[in-house]
């Protein structure tokens, strides 16, 4: 059995959602897991305890949050060195416009720079609209954002674009990954 660390930021709460969303997808997997809000890590988020790490961060103003950099930054040479992936959540993923997706590509090649991991697997995850959990001048901002894009404009309710069942794939793919890397894994997958 895999152990699996999810280390995630989160500005809105979405990105933990979709962190513990991963984590029970994990666990019916057979697979152990730790979600660890980055914030809040404790000792136990040291990656040498883990077969494969997945770092959540969402992007708000061009950048992700401050505990996520600072915890990649100190545990990149690791992280390089096993099965590791980068889910940037945004909005910008429902975007058609190319350049939108290459504004979305600069922000995370700016992050894998600026930390030094090289991750295994970098995903973009449509992330939410929690108009009713905004304060109004941020209400306000998202909304004008969003109607520039044709986008859900209702501010009396939240919307949510995650597909929830492309991360379920990644989930099982990743957690094979994972198992390959343990010694002794494919001696007892190739004895089933």
């Amino acid at each position: 059995m895999s152990r699996i660390l999810i280390l995630y930021g989160t500005t809105d709460g979405h990105t933990a959602k979709i962190a513990t969303r991963l984590g029970e997808t994990f666990r019916a997997l057979g697979c152990g897991v730790s979600v660890a809000h980055a914030g809040r890590v404790s000792t136990d988020a040291w990656p040498e305890r883990y077969d494969g790490i997945i770092v959540a961060a969402s992007i708000h103003i061009g950048s992700y949050q401050r505990p996520v950099r600072r915890w990649v930054q100190a545990h990149a040479e690791q992280l390089s060195r096993m099965p590791s992936a980068f889910l940037s959540v945004c909005l910008a993923v429902l975007e058609k416009r190319p350049e939108v997706h290459q504004e979305v590509q600069d922000i995370i090649l700016r992050f894998l720079r600026r930390t030094s991991w090289r991750p295994t697997v970098v995903k973009p995850v449509a992330g939410a609209l929690p108009y009713t959990r905004y304060g109004w001048l941020k209400k306000r901002m998202m909304r004008r954002m969003v109607a520039k894009v044709s986008g859900d404009t209702d501010t009396t309710r939240d919307y949510e674009y995650t597909d929830w069942h492309d991360l379920d794939v990644f989930a099982r793919e990743f957690a094979h990954q994972t198992e390959r890397t343990i010694p002794g894994a494919l001696a007892v997958a190739a004895s089933r």
